[in-house]
């Protein structure tokens, strides 16, 4: 079918993406000085990129008067176009960025501090040339949509999920002790609940996972001095006559000052397994991660 001769047809060529991003700014902006600020582009290249996309489209976009130029009605919808083209854009490079970033490093979730020791060194092992990138977490559902977003290859829980679409393998068991000074009123007993220290000031790791939220649930009344740095925490406890925590992962390659002692809980929720889960159909990328956890 011929076009209809009387309907003139535009060569559009490729508009160039810093013209876009200039137009996109313009609209948002609305001069060119707060433009060419933002940019770093002096008003005259300003104006020429303007005046070279009015001759590309053919079309008037700027009502023009002696100091300013103003969108018209075509301006705006031009500029509404090129936001859309600039989110796209960089949404392109984050989205390329991220995928090559994913691809050069293994990153996992953790709910708790002592699964991330013992795993690290498993994975450096078995990924060499990857960075391995671990995130501790205080909760089950943040780990969880990490893992379903992409972000995470696999979490570490304190249970298996029940869920066909994921694969849960048991790793590692922890139990939680209270160390007390050897002059303490509780350090005689066998073995406590937390709700045995209510009232007590109590010495406290801030980053330690789900630990964290559990015991200041069941300790009614505590002060929790918390500290940052885990140097920090060991050397005031090594002194400080007050109570803190310990668990049978934290004491291997460290010991327990001549001074405490260490009594086991028996709450249930302070005895522990951890389960690395990852996604069902992702689970034979992890066959040799499995094994080597079985192996350790």
């Amino acid at each position: 079918m011929l076009a209809n001769p009387e309907i003139p047809l535009y060569t559009v060529h490729m508009i160039e993406t810093y013209i876009i991003e200039q137009l996109a700014a313009l609209a948002k902006l609305g001069t060119l000085s707060k433009v060419s600020e933002a940019l770093h582009v002096s008003q005259p290249a300003l104006s020429r990129s303007m005046q070279k996309l009015e001759e590309q489209l053919g079309v008037t976009l700027f009502d023009r008067t002696k100091n300013r130029i103003v969108l018209n009605e075509l301006g705006e919808l031009a500029a509404r176009h090129a936001e859309v083209v600039m989110t796209a854009h960089n949404e392109m490079i984050r989205a390329v960025q991220e995928a090559d970033r994913r691809s050069r490093t293994f990153t996992y979730g953790s709910i708790a501090p002592a699964p991330m020791w013992e795993l690290t060194p498993i994975l450096s092992q078995l990924y060499m040339g990857m960075t391995v990138s671990a995130d501790l977490q205080e909760t089950d559902e943040v780990l969880i949509r990490g893992l379903d977003e992409g972000n995470y290859n696999i979490i570490v829980l304190t249970h298996p999920i029940d869920d066909k679409s994921y694969t849960s393998h048991e790793f590692l068991h922890e139990k939680l002790s209270v160390m007390l000074p050897a002059s303490h009123a509780l350090a005689s007993r066998s073995s406590l609940f937390l709700k045995d220290l209510a009232n007590q000031s109590i010495l406290i790791h801030s980053k330690i996972g789900f630990w964290y939220s559990l015991v200041k649930e069941k300790i009614p009344g505590a002060n929790f001095l918390e500290q940052n740095e885990l140097s920090t925490l060991r050397e005031i406890v090594k002194t400080a006559e007050i109570p803190s925590f310990i668990t049978d992962a934290s004491l291997v390659g460290n010991s327990i000052p001549a001074n405490k002692v260490a009594v086991p809980l028996d709450d249930p929720e302070t005895d522990v397994t951890f389960y690395c889960v990852c996604t069902k159909k992702r689970e034979k990328e992890f066959t040799a991660l499995f094994s080597a956890m079985k192996m350790r």
